[in-house]
């Protein structure tokens, strides 16, 4: 990219060789580059007012997109002031501003809160904008088509979307329909990592075999009817796991048997598979070392996903710098 054009402050200058520095790619376009840089800059060095430090999030989309929604979930208001007045009317949770190089800024305001990981990966790959954010927490954050951008206090970080983990885990997990794989990522990735929820979802794809006795019920609890191909379940989902221990069953078709499910393994898994992680990931290791047809989806409760296929890790999606609320 030519930088030539660009119209950066020096700080801004700096920050982008930052991100050139940690391998953070960002669009080809010099003009949508230059005001995701100046958003960017916004979010890492928030300007102070009476103390305090503000919360804020932007949109900034490419020429030929535009924000565009069913129903009355957005109204979409003019702004006639320079854009860092614009800023202040921006929260990051419910109120977006929108640059477009085409354009002048817009205020976006949701008529729900979207100021989660979750939330904003599925406004990015619906609007194809560049999402910028500074969380509750006071994380700055970039949302792009490869990934989430964290700043952990040293580096930028690029953590990659469930999107992006289902084209590498797809073809390694043969015979699993890609809807259920997309749920149980998006899931494990954009819900339970971001907020330091710890969880195991065993995904039985292959309805033939009969593992009851690998699993113990004992303290297990049936749910209601809930799916991890229907994304308004996951909040249901994502509750009960922050209160509930070891597994939760998945079956071929993605609905949610059980959870609270315990996992016995046999005594050649156990010499097979030496895991000298936690109990949670040895676990499921090598559960799914006595169970080809089955995948497990450990959750750290600092963050990482890991993904196990007969008794191997086959995925590690390093976790978020800093936890986010829980999901409302």
């Amino acid at each position: 990219m030519d930088r030539s054009s660009l119209q950066l402050t020096r700080p801004e200058t700096r920050l982008l060789d930052e991100l050139d520095d940690d391998g953070i790619a960002l669009p080809d376009d010099p003009a949508h580059v230059e005001q995701v840089v100046q958003e960017l800059d916004h979010v890492r060095r928030p300007p102070l007012h009476e103390g305090r430090t503000s919360v804020y999030g932007a949109f900034v989309l490419p020429p030929e997109r535009d924000l565009v929604f069913t129903g009355d979930l957005l109204e979409v208001i003019d702004l006639h002031l320079p854009v860092a007045q614009c800023r202040r009317f921006a929260d990051g949770r419910s109120t977006f501003l929108i640059r477009r190089p085409d354009n002048g800024p817009l205020l976006a305001c949701f008529r729900r809160s979207i100021q989660y990981e979750a939330d904003l990966v599925e406004m990015q790959e619906a609007t194809g904008a560049s999402i910028i954010q500074r969380t509750v927490l006071g994380v700055p954050r970039l949302f792009t088509e490869r990934g989430v951008v964290e700043w952990n206090g040293r580096s930028w970080v690029n953590r990659p979307t469930a999107q992006v983990l289902l084209a590498v885990i797809d073809p390694l997990v043969e015979g699993a329909p890609r809807d259920v794989l997309e749920g149980i990522l998006d899931l494990c990735v954009h819900w339970l990592s971001p907020s330091r929820v710890g969880a195991t979802i065993l995904y039985d794809f292959d309805p033939r075999h009969d593992d009851g006795p690998s699993l113990d019920l004992e303290a297990a609890m049936a749910t209601p009817a809930l799916s991890l191909v229907v994304r308004h379940h996951f909040p249901a989902l994502f509750a009960a796991l922050m209160q509930t221990d070891l597994a939760m069953l998945v079956g071929p078709d993605g609905s949610v048997l059980n959870i609270g499910v315990g996992l016995r393994s046999s005594p050649e898994s156990e010499l097979a598979v030496a895991q000298k992680r936690g109990m949670r990931h040895r676990s499921a290791a090598r559960y799914t070392w006595d169970h080809h047809h089955t995948i497990a989806f450990v959750v750290s409760e600092d963050g990482p996903v890991t993904v196990f296929r007969e008794g191997h890790p086959v995925r590690i999606c390093t976790g978020a710098s800093a936890p986010e609320l829980p999901l409302g």
